[in-house]
């Protein structure tokens, strides 16, 4: 089976490789028969099912009906309403502007989705799991979001929307982190630093994406600096961090590591 990346690529490239149409087959007839897939394969394979059309040009399946798909339908769905979750704008997605009923739809799931993934995160504050990074980080955005509310005196229903859009990026982060984790078979990765080591896990991951990234959605989360170089792949930031360390480790400067920050 081709790795995460492969398959990432595999998706938009359009020189498909021999094998393209069997692997397609194989990870469809996985899906149709509720096996296990990883969540690469599940976000390989769920963008396809959901471009088959019938003769009459409807859609041949409902992503929503496959369990082993529920976390395609939530990332797809996320991404597609990112800027827009209660569905009040106009919405594209690959056929073309989205008809009513469909949005109602959507932004039900992802209400829907927003209670459930609060609810699950309300006792996973403490502890050391990737879920339990991911409670503590949305916990603190919320209390930096309700802070900035009450000084601008926000309505309640605009508050309640921006909490929606912190949790639901909370569960977006938790997914894309497990996802690389899941394919490198462990869930840290240790490197050595003038005698020091260097921890770097699912804390690291999921802080670096809650503080740093996606600056569209977080207009409540001031004086914060945001990634925008594009050789910082936000999918990739382990792999990143590690070779961003060996370069460092070649540099005289480095005997200067204080052992809590690096300067890049």
């Amino acid at each position: 089976m081709p790795s995460r990346k492969e398959l990432n690529k595999l998706y938009r490239d359009p020189a498909k490789p021999q094998d393209y149409d069997q692997l397609v087959q194989n990870l469809c007839s996985k899906v149709f028969n509720n096996e296990e897939i990883s969540l690469a394969e599940e976000q390989f394979i769920g963008g396809i099912i959901e471009l088959l059309r019938n003769k009459e040009g409807e859609r041949a399946f409902k992503i929503e009906d496959y369990p082993n798909c529920k976390n395609y339908h939530f990332r797809s769905r996320y991404l597609r309403y990112i800027s827009d979750l209660n569905g009040h704008k106009e919405i594209m997605d690959y056929y073309g502007r989205i008809p009513q009923f469909q949005k109602q739809k959507d932004v039900a799931f992802l209400q829907k989705t927003y209670e459930e993934w609060e609810e699950h995160l309300n006792d996973k504050k403490n502890g050391f799991q990737l879920e339990n990074y991911v409670a503590q980080e949305t916990d603190q955005q919320l209390k930096i979001l309700d802070k900035y509310a009450k000084d601008l005196l926000i309505g309640d229903n605009y508050r309640e929307y921006l909490r929606k859009t912190i949790v639901l990026h909370g569960k977006y982060i938790y997914l894309l982190v497990a996802e690389f984790y899941q394919e490198l078979g462990k869930k840290e990765e240790i490197i050595e630093l003038n005698n020091h080591k260097i921890l770097i896990d699912g804390f690291t991951y999921v802080h670096t994406m809650f503080r740093h990234f996606s600056s569209h959605i977080k207009q409540y989360q001031l004086k914060k600096s945001y990634h925008f170089d594009t050789n910082i792949g936000f999918k990739e930031i382990p792999t990143f961090l590690i070779d961003a360390i060996h370069s460092y480790k070649t540099l005289s400067e480095s005997i200067l590591f204080d052992q809590r920050k690096i300067y890049f």
